[in-house]
């Protein structure tokens, strides 16, 4: 096989979660499609670099993280070092994935994803990334310390803080919505 065909392979089992992370990088003047197929160029062409012991979508990761700070640092819309420093298993491993559900169970579902993107959407960007790497791709620490370029301890305390943050944005509407049974007491 050759090396463009290898590429194209690994690729294509990464690609959804490859444009979700530059989705979740991107800003605007940013474009995730741009920046995806930008790393893409940068992945193919450093390719022979790329260690078939490592897992390629931590790799291609790294390169879109690292093709955002380029772009930043060209533009120089920031003088910061770091642009991005402002602020498991699938379903298909259950043996009740090929369960229907009813339409309503279907819909009940879809809602509780939705709002779920939302809470993560509200995430400072520095906590949703280390989220969205550990909880949604499922990838270890250390491979997301790589990632970002930090120590292990600082992934581990943006991941405690976003999960805790996150919980709040899941439950504040569900307090919004019960009817007072406190009663508060003047001072």
């Amino acid at each position: 096989m050759d090396k463009v065909s290898e590429f194209q392979a690994y690729v294509s089992e990464s690609l959804d979660s490859l444009h979700n992370y530059a989705c979740l990088l991107a800003r605007p003047p940013e474009e995730p499609d741009d920046l995806l197929q930008e790393s893409l160029i940068r992945g193919l062409r450093g390719f022979d670099s790329f260690d078939r012991t490592l897992p390629f979508k931590a790799w291609m990761f790294r390169i879109i993280r690292n093709t955002l700070i380029d772009r930043h640092r060209r533009r120089k819309a920031r003088p910061l070092e770091d642009p991005l420093e402002d602020e498991v298993s699938g379903p298909m491993d259950s043996p009740l994935y090929s369960i229907p559900l009813a339409p309503e169970d279907i819909l009940l579902r879809q809602e509780a994803i939705e709002h779920v993107r939302e809470a993560i959407r509200r995430l400072p960007v520095t906590m949703r990334e280390v989220v969205e790497l550990k909880d949604i791709e499922g990838l270890p620490y250390r491979t997301i310390a790589t990632i970002i370029d930090r120590p292990l301890g600082t992934v581990m305390s943006r991941l405690y803080r976003g999960r805790n943050l996150l919980r709040t944005y899941l439950v504040e509407p569900r307090r919004q919505d019960e009817p007072a049974t406190r009663v508060r007491h003047g001072l």
